[in-house]
């Protein structure tokens, strides 16, 4: 029999228009009971970015929810990663019929990342270049892979690390929920450990301030994630604050 027990989470989260953008197409979610917290940056004309947006975090909240419930999990053995990527699959089904639907929203489309904390893991879903990262033990990691043209680029041995900071291309991005009637989402499962961070945040947060800036307020106001996320935006803003910015800080108590 399968059970799932949420871990006692902390979460704190914060989106903001930026300085540029006269809207806000970030759509954010989190539930420490359940343990789902979901970050989606949309894009696309006529406010579609937003639609978008919405439309995929409530689609997988909405999948989740109907799949989780206590019910349905003591009926039948529980295969967490592929629950999570079928409401990923769900959420890519449902902005397609709408944008089908609704011709203004035509073309739009949105990044997602995710997280599923059951027992001692956590579902990691990434798709586009929104980011989660990992704060453990002193150190930062990024657990998600971009899935963009840099990227691409890195991987392959045609640009430096240094050299994507200062790309022209570095918003060009590889995939997406809503562009085609199919997706590939990148689905891991993780051990956590007690005092663990994770951050999720869009790239209104990676291209404004460095890995290592994030690291520092990190370690700065560990113990006081909602000062974090503060922190975290307004710098963001200070170094241009070109996008729309996103973040939730999730700690494993």
């Amino acid at each position: 029999m399968t059970v799932k027990k949420t871990p006692k989470l902390d979460i704190y989260g914060l989106t903001d228009e930026g300085l540029v953008r006269d809207h806000n197409e970030d759509y954010i979610s989190w539930n420490p009971e359940s343990g789902l917290v979901i970050l989606a940056d949309g894009m696309g004309g006529h406010n579609a970015g937003e639609v978008a947006s919405e439309l995929a975090v409530k689609s997988v909240t909405e999948a989740l929810e109907e799949v989780l419930s206590p019910d349905v999990i003591d009926a039948c053995e529980m295969d967490f990663k592929e629950v999570v990527h079928d409401a990923v699959i769900f959420a890519n089904d449902e902005i397609n019929l709408h944008a089908k639907t609704h011709p203004e929203c035509t073309g739009m489309g949105t990044t997602i990342v995710m997280t599923l904390f059951h027992n001692d893991k956590v579902i990691l879903a990434s798709v586009g270049d929104s980011r989660i990262y990992r704060f453990r033990k002193g150190e930062l990691k990024q657990v998600t892979t971009d899935h963009s043209l840099v990227q691409e680029m890195i991987d392959n041995g045609y640009m430096s690390e240094e050299e994507a900071i200062n790309s022209t291309n570095r918003n060009l991005i590889t995939r997406a929920l809503g562009i085609a009637e199919e997706v590939d989402v990148d689905v891991t499962e993780h051990s956590i450990e007690k005092k663990d961070i994770y951050l999720l945040c869009s790239d209104g947060l990676s291209d404004m301030i460095t890995d290592d800036k994030i690291f520092s307020i990190l370690v700065k106001s560990r113990q006081d994630l909602e000062r974090a996320t503060k922190d975290l935006v307004e710098l963001a803003k200070e170094h241009g604050g070109h996008d729309n910015v996103s973040v939730i800080l999730v700690a494993c108590k």
